[in-house]
């Protein structure tokens, strides 16, 4: 939580932390901002005080909204520095020194936030050799951010729940809308005796993610028959939707502008599933209860897919453990961290650098799946979950789990 920074910055010896960049799609700013619908700005975070948004002369009522102490940028006259300066850059070096001067900051200072990798590298280096006392901090993996957005609030978690019922809401819609149609020869079929197509099914969920305030970032997956065995082939627009083939409907919008994902996947078969279908969910489904049932407070995240790994083994399947280079059978990891980014903290997956634990506060994926393209299917199930104060876990997915969707003939 963001209560958390202070202790954070003291323990890695930052005395201010520093946030820029476009706030949409940057999901940090977005973080510190509180969602203000701002288009760019510069946060100073000093050690032990509250953040500070510098904010430009035309946002000034959105950075308002944010609740945060404001700077109007506009005093500095960024044009000017520029024009002092001689080039874009150097102003841009004279518009943080004089921002960190009327804010007090100096010695260890650490960046964050989306920008072009060659201007972050540029600016850094010319604003470290150019100013007295400061020293530019940089982390890589388990930043201050990362580790502070592993815990939610009660307001955040909230937030995240209302995504949830909506993102459900979205995927009612989609069967329902599927089920409105008839088949023929094992195909669906609209009203002029066309096929109903993957594409077809996407633009429905498109406007129902509109209507509930949802924006769909990411790009929704819904594969059917063989690209249901790639977990990322999103699905192609003119597959046919056919009786008796795997279709792994995985969902994961946002708050619109911006904000809190969900992410939740059901598999499903029209009409009826083939044998080996069912048995292969069944197993899947057997998976994902005895993971559920495994949950415990503060438990590590990479033994909940060694457990995974030990179901799908016993079972007669492949693994990430058994061949790092895995097709055909489980192929990924268990599940990830949900919040203002799609795939945070804490990480469920294996290897003995995964230090994370799934503590009070903590929302995450439970996603097992098992793929198998050459045969032409894949099923994955995924809900997410939360860790309350008391150590008690809750499902924030609220959606039946059937792999058959009955259809008329």
């Amino acid at each position: 939580m963001k209560s958390d920074l202070d202790r954070l910055m003291a323990e890695r010896g930052i005395d201010a932390a520093v946030v820029s960049g476009k706030v949409y799609g940057n999901p940090i700013m977005y973080y510190m901002t509180n969602g203000a619908k701002l288009t760019q700005g510069i946060v100073v975070k000093p050690a032990r005080q509250p953040a500070v948004l510098g904010h430009y002369p035309m946002e000034r009522d959105e950075a308002a909204r944010s609740g945060m102490e404001l700077v109007n940028l506009g005093e500095f006259n960024p044009r000017a520095l520029a024009d002092e300066a001689g080039s874009p850059l150097g102003g841009a070096v004279l518009l943080y020194q004089k921002l960190f001067e009327r804010l007090g900051v100096s010695g260890g200072v650490a960046f964050y936030g989306e920008q072009d990798q060659g201007m972050s590298f540029a600016l850094l280096n010319a604003l470290q050799a150019r100013t007295p006392g400061l020293t530019v901090i940089s982390e890589y993996d388990g930043t201050i951010f990362d580790i502070a957005q592993l815990t939610k609030d009660s307001a955040e978690i909230e937030q995240i729940t209302e995504v949830g019922r909506k993102t459900a809401t979205a995927m009612r819609i989609a069967v329902e809308f599927v089920q409105s149609h008839r088949t023929e020869d094992d195909v669906m079929v609209k009203e002029d005796g066309s096929p109903l197509t993957v594409a077809d099914v996407k633009r429905k969920v498109l406007h129902a993610l509109i209507e509930l305030g949802l924006e769909d970032p990411g790009g929704m997956i819904f594969a059917i028959g063989r690209d249901a065995g790639v977990p990322h082939s999103s699905g192609h627009s003119d597959d046919q939707l056919r009786l008796g083939e795997t279709i792994v409907f995985d969902l994961f919008p946002r708050q619109a502008g911006g904000g809190y994902f969900h992410d939740m996947t059901r598999t499903f078969s029209l009409g009826y599933a083939r044998p080996e279908i069912q048995e292969i969910y069944d197993q899947v489904k057997f998976c994902y209860d005895r993971v559920v049932a495994a949950l415990q407070v503060n438990e590590l995240g990479r033994s909940l897919q060694e457990l995974t790994c030990d179901i799908f083994e016993e079972m007669g399947h492949d693994t990430l453990r058994t061949n790092p280079q895995v097709e055909n059978g489980y192929v990924h990891s268990l599940g990830h961290g949900v919040g203002i980014e799609l795939h945070s903290r804490p990480r469920l997956s294996g290897g003995k650098l995964n230090a994370d634990r799934l503590v009070p506060g903590s929302v995450f994926s439970i996603e097992p799946g098992l793929y198998y393209p050459d045969r032409g299917y894949g099923v994955r199930l995924e809900d997410l979950w939360t860790v309350d104060r008391d150590g008690g876990f809750h499902c924030l997915t609220d959606f039946p789990k059937r792999l058959v969707v009955p259809v008329r003939t």
